[in-house]
């Protein structure tokens, strides 16, 4: 008969021995009546004893922290991530934690500075990779988005049994999927994971990667329902153009226009060729793949390359618009869904309605964008410029992820507060500026300001913000201000709030803008701002 201690596995024994008063055949007894195992002082058991106490409270924390953030207390999830770390400086899920607490109080730099350090303590850490590739992606850094996930999808396969398999069937006793083409047996695929990676190969418009990414979740089972919906329309927009050759590129270093600010959309417009054909073309940060008007697709003679179906936008034809022309820089084979622009027209817009409409694919391919509104001029550079105009502000510029859309977000503050407000960039609101009552209050202002709004449905209170500023430099000063109430909100913040879970706390609107000249660098997460 096989003895006890042949049954039990090394790590199984080990944490037996550390339980307290755990004993076995071959224990010894000290002078003060304690047994300990033969081979070990008193003293070696009771630091096990102590670490294994300790490393049980660490754990406990940790659940609790991420209990926390399901239920959108950031702040005690923080305080429990600290408290974690003082009993273990070492603990990566702690890092994590604080991370996410802090990405959910708006603190850009502190969530991403956790998230490095979690990764750099385990590089295989699930909830790290994911969360720091968002920050990454949100700031413009793709490549590097790709790469801190690397790790963890090549530790799906450690220690699983890939044996062979014929049918997905095959692989159901072990818990994995069949790869047909290799005909192995794989391990669950992280769909977290694999979303991180296929919407940086979007953004970068890598029509090889993307789709790959896609099969391999849809082979694998790994998505269904909403997430299925936005990976499918992902990976066919991408699918589309895959050997039309390279997409995106950028012939001439710099490229000049007019400029101007559309009073309905807020979106920046100016006038461009498209395929040789004059146009006014339209800048738009936040729609991530471009748009071509159907009117200016037919009058270019431009063939469908197929249908897609874009998650919470309908369904297009996709085509590949040949170039646009900003006079002295050539934007080239740009992949775009044909659409009817026409709600895009109207108010101080020259045209009927824009021809085209670059979205966050092509800005993301240029060195920089300057729009310099007062003096109604438009650069564009293919190389971002070594270092900030004389004067300006530079302040962070972060793309925050609704999917579908993407949104322009940096930091201000108003009336001489050191407390920074993420704002939406582009906002249409009848003010220069716009917060949260959050935000407002603080901004060192007291309740009774928002007292009796005149918008009492709305929840909108009028307030005169004597400062704005981006950084050091105060930019506008005795403008207009909104407050919205925190009942009933403002349902853009809300819901950015709600899906990308970030503290968006107000909007830069069309007239606060069009006192500025903004050069916007998105590779970079960047924005330098001037007061001309």
């Amino acid at each position: 008969m096989r003895s006890v201690r042949s049954l039990l596995s090394p790590l199984s024994l080990a944490l037996l021995l550390a339980l307290p008063g755990a004993t076995t055949g071959c224990a010894k007894t000290t002078t003060d009546g304690t047994k300990v195992p033969k081979g070990k002082s008193k003293e070696e058991v009771e630091a096990e004893q102590a670490a294994a106490a300790k490393n049980a409270k660490v754990n406990e924390l940790i659940t609790l922290a991420n209990e926390d953030l399901q239920m959108g207390r950031y702040i005690s999830a923080y305080e429990r991530g600290e408290e974690a770390l003082a009993d273990n400086p070492d603990n990566a899920d702690a890092y994590v934690v604080i991370g996410a607490a802090k990405w959910r109080a708006g603190d850009f730099a502190a969530s991403t500075e956790a998230l490095r350090k979690a990764i750099e303590l385990d590089p295989k850490n699930y909830g790290a990779a994911v969360a720091l590739s968002r920050n990454l992606r949100a700031s413009g850094q793709f490549e590097e988005a790709l790469s801190v996930l690397t790790p963890v999808i090549e530790a799906e396969n450690e220690g699983f049994e890939n044996k062979s398999c014929e049918t997905f069937e095959d692989c159901e006793d072990i818990g994995g999927w069949c790869d047909a083409q290799a005909k192995v047996c794989k391990a669950p695929v992280g769909l977290d994971s694999r979303i991180g990676q296929l919407w940086s190969h979007y953004v970068l418009a890598d029509a090889e990667a993307g789709p790959a990414v896609a099969d391999e979740v849809f082979l694998s089972g790994a998505a269904d329902g909403i997430a299925a919906d936005a990976i499918r329309g992902y990976a066919d927009f991408l699918r589309a153009f895959q050997g039309k050759g390279e997409l995106l590129t950028v012939e001439g270093e710099t490229g000049t226009s007019d400029l101007g600010l559309h009073q309905w959309t807020g979106l920046k417009f100016s006038f461009a060729t498209v395929g040789g054909q004059p146009t006014t073309a339209m800048l738009s940060e936040m729609q991530i793949e471009s748009h071509i008007d159907a009117d200016m697709a037919a009058s270019l003679g431009l063939e469908p390359l197929g249908k897609v179906s874009l998650f919470n936008l309908g369904g297009y034809d996709v085509v590949l618009v040949p170039e646009v022309e900003f006079k002295g820089l050539k934007i080239k084979n740009i992949p775009a869904v044909v659409d009817d622009l026409s709600a895009f027209g109207g108010a101080n817009l020259p045209d009927e309605k824009p021809g085209i409409i670059l979205g966050h694919q092509v800005m993301h391919r240029l060195g920089s964008v300057v729009a310099d509104f007062p003096a109604g001029s438009l650069t564009v550079t293919k190389a971002a410029p070594a270092a900030a105009p004389s004067g300006a502000a530079e302040v962070p510029l972060l793309f925050l992820d609704q999917w579908s859309i993407h949104i322009p977000a940096t930091q201000a503050h108003i009336d001489g507060s050191e407390y920074d407000i993420w704002i939406w960039l582009g906002g249409i609101h009848p003010s220069a500026i716009s917060t949260t009552e959050k935000a407002y209050l603080k901004s060192d202002h007291l309740p009774r300001e928002v007292e009796n709004p005149e918008d009492v449905e709305g929840g909108r209170k009028m307030v005169l913000v004597d400062a704005v500023s981006f950084g050091e430099q105060k930019v506008a000063s005795g403008v207009g201000g909104l407050v919205y109430l925190e009942q009933p909100g403002e349902p853009g913040i809300a819901g950015v709030r709600a899906f990308a879970g970030f503290e968006l706390g107000g909007y830069a609107n069309v007239p606060l803008m069009n006192q500025l000249k903004f050069t916007y660098l998105p590779a970079q997460g960047k924005l330098w701002v001037e007061a001309p």
